[in-house]
Protein backbone atom coordinates (compact mmCIF):
# COMPACT_ATOMS: atom_id res chain seq x y z
CA UNK A 1 0.00 0.00 0.00
CA UNK A 2 1.33 3.44 -0.85
CA UNK A 3 1.40 6.29 1.66
CA UNK A 4 0.70 9.48 0.22
CA UNK A 5 -0.95 12.86 0.67
CA UNK A 6 -2.52 15.58 -1.52
CA UNK A 7 -2.36 19.34 -1.25
CA UNK A 8 -2.20 22.12 -3.33
CA UNK A 9 0.67 22.66 -5.49
CA UNK A 10 3.50 25.43 -4.76
CA UNK A 11 5.60 27.14 -6.97
CA UNK A 12 8.78 25.03 -6.06
CA UNK A 13 6.57 22.52 -7.18
CA UNK A 14 6.61 23.31 -10.72
CA UNK A 15 9.80 21.02 -11.95
CA UNK A 16 8.71 17.96 -10.75
CA UNK A 17 5.45 18.48 -12.09
CA UNK A 18 7.17 19.37 -15.35
CA UNK A 19 8.95 16.37 -14.92
CA UNK A 20 6.02 13.80 -14.53
CA UNK A 21 4.33 15.81 -16.92
CA UNK A 22 6.72 14.87 -19.78
CA UNK A 23 7.54 11.37 -18.22
CA UNK A 24 4.20 10.41 -18.15
CA UNK A 25 2.23 11.89 -20.48
CA UNK A 26 2.64 11.72 -24.49
CA UNK A 27 2.98 14.94 -25.20
CA UNK A 28 4.24 18.01 -27.28
CA UNK A 29 3.98 20.09 -24.74
CA UNK A 30 7.37 22.27 -23.33
CA UNK A 31 8.45 22.89 -19.93
CA UNK A 32 7.91 26.65 -21.29
CA UNK A 33 3.99 25.28 -22.00
CA UNK A 34 3.68 23.61 -18.88
CA UNK A 35 5.14 26.43 -16.70
CA UNK A 36 2.84 28.93 -18.30
CA UNK A 37 -0.64 26.96 -17.73
CA UNK A 38 0.73 26.15 -13.90
CA UNK A 39 1.14 30.07 -13.37
CA UNK A 40 -2.18 30.58 -15.08
CA UNK A 41 -4.26 27.73 -13.76
CA UNK A 42 -2.28 26.94 -10.35
CA UNK A 43 -5.67 27.63 -8.36
CA UNK A 44 -6.69 24.36 -9.52
CA UNK A 45 -3.06 22.80 -9.29
CA UNK A 46 -2.53 19.63 -7.08
CA UNK A 47 -0.19 17.50 -6.27
CA UNK A 48 0.58 13.72 -4.43
CA UNK A 49 3.61 13.28 -2.61
CA UNK A 50 5.10 10.24 -0.69
CA UNK A 51 7.92 10.55 1.90
CA UNK A 52 11.08 9.58 1.17
CA UNK A 53 14.09 7.26 3.64
CA UNK A 54 15.26 10.37 4.70
CA UNK A 55 12.00 12.16 5.82
CA UNK A 56 11.25 14.16 2.83
CA UNK A 57 8.89 14.78 0.01
CA UNK A 58 8.80 13.06 -3.45
CA UNK A 59 6.36 14.04 -5.85
CA UNK A 60 4.55 10.99 -7.50
CA UNK A 61 1.72 12.77 -9.28
CA UNK A 62 -0.40 16.03 -9.82
CA UNK A 63 -3.42 16.60 -11.70
CA UNK A 64 -4.44 20.11 -12.86
CA UNK A 65 -7.52 21.75 -13.54
CA UNK A 66 -8.53 25.07 -15.21
CA UNK A 67 -12.49 26.25 -15.77
CA UNK A 68 -13.96 26.57 -19.35
CA UNK A 69 -16.47 28.93 -20.09
CA UNK A 70 -18.95 27.18 -17.41
CA UNK A 71 -17.44 23.72 -16.65
CA UNK A 72 -14.29 22.87 -14.85
CA UNK A 73 -11.35 20.84 -17.21
CA UNK A 74 -9.04 18.34 -15.91
CA UNK A 75 -6.17 19.67 -18.05
CA UNK A 76 -3.78 17.04 -17.07
CA UNK A 77 -3.19 14.28 -14.69
CA UNK A 78 0.00 12.19 -14.51
CA UNK A 79 1.34 9.69 -11.53
CA UNK A 80 4.88 7.91 -12.08
CA UNK A 81 4.28 4.58 -13.57
CA UNK A 82 5.56 2.76 -10.26
CA UNK A 83 2.55 4.08 -8.24
CA UNK A 84 -0.52 3.72 -10.84
CA UNK A 85 -2.94 1.37 -10.29
CA UNK A 86 -2.71 2.59 -6.02
CA UNK A 87 -5.03 5.26 -5.67
CA UNK A 88 -3.37 8.31 -6.37
CA UNK A 89 -4.77 9.20 -9.47
CA UNK A 90 -8.50 8.50 -8.28
CA UNK A 91 -7.65 10.65 -5.22
CA UNK A 92 -6.13 13.44 -7.39
CA UNK A 93 -9.26 13.36 -9.30
CA UNK A 94 -11.82 13.11 -6.45
CA UNK A 95 -9.80 16.16 -4.75
CA UNK A 96 -9.83 18.25 -8.10
CA UNK A 97 -13.75 17.68 -8.33
CA UNK A 98 -14.33 18.32 -4.46
CA UNK A 99 -12.48 21.93 -5.22
CA UNK A 100 -14.15 22.21 -8.48
CA UNK A 101 -17.83 21.66 -6.64
CA UNK A 102 -16.86 24.05 -4.25
CA UNK A 103 -16.68 26.87 -6.66
CA UNK A 104 -20.32 25.89 -7.86
CA UNK A 105 -18.95 23.88 -11.19
CA UNK A 106 -21.38 20.97 -11.59
CA UNK A 107 -19.82 19.53 -14.76
CA UNK A 108 -16.29 18.38 -15.47
CA UNK A 109 -14.70 17.30 -18.79
CA UNK A 110 -11.53 16.12 -19.76
CA UNK A 111 -9.65 14.64 -23.59
CA UNK A 112 -8.28 11.51 -23.63
CA UNK A 113 -6.12 9.75 -26.57
CA UNK A 114 -8.53 7.43 -28.52
CA UNK A 115 -5.53 5.08 -28.05
CA UNK A 116 -5.27 5.20 -24.42
CA UNK A 117 -7.32 2.23 -23.52
CA UNK A 118 -6.02 2.15 -19.64
CA UNK A 119 -6.74 6.06 -19.08
CA UNK A 120 -10.13 5.16 -20.84
CA UNK A 121 -11.08 2.58 -18.32
CA UNK A 122 -9.41 4.55 -15.58
CA UNK A 123 -11.62 7.81 -16.44
CA UNK A 124 -15.38 5.10 -16.60
CA UNK A 125 -14.46 3.56 -13.48
CA UNK A 126 -14.63 7.56 -11.89
CA UNK A 127 -18.02 7.54 -13.97
CA UNK A 128 -16.32 9.76 -16.99
CA UNK A 129 -18.63 9.41 -20.01
CA UNK A 130 -17.28 9.76 -23.76
CA UNK A 131 -19.51 13.27 -25.23
CA UNK A 132 -17.60 13.33 -28.54
CA UNK A 133 -14.56 12.90 -30.57
CA UNK A 134 -12.50 15.46 -32.10
CA UNK A 135 -10.83 13.81 -35.28
CA UNK A 136 -6.64 14.87 -35.27
CA UNK A 137 -7.03 16.71 -31.52
CA UNK A 138 -3.12 16.04 -31.01
CA UNK A 139 -0.27 17.19 -31.97
CA UNK A 140 0.17 13.86 -33.48
CA UNK A 141 -2.75 13.64 -35.51
CA UNK A 142 -3.87 11.49 -32.74
CA UNK A 143 -8.01 11.74 -32.00
CA UNK A 144 -9.20 12.88 -28.79
CA UNK A 145 -12.19 11.92 -26.99
CA UNK A 146 -13.93 13.94 -24.96
CA UNK A 147 -15.46 12.68 -21.42
CA UNK A 148 -17.54 14.58 -19.09
CA UNK A 149 -18.78 14.20 -15.61
CA UNK A 150 -21.47 15.71 -13.50
CA UNK A 151 -20.39 16.46 -9.94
Amino acid sequence: MVTFTLRKARDADLPEIIRLWKRNIKTANTSEDIAEFFHSSNYFFFVAASRTAEGGEQLIGFVGGSIRGSHGHISGIAVDREYQRSGVGNALIRLLERELRAQSFDLVTLEVRKSNRSAIHFYEMLDYRPSYLIRAYYADGEDAYVFAKKI
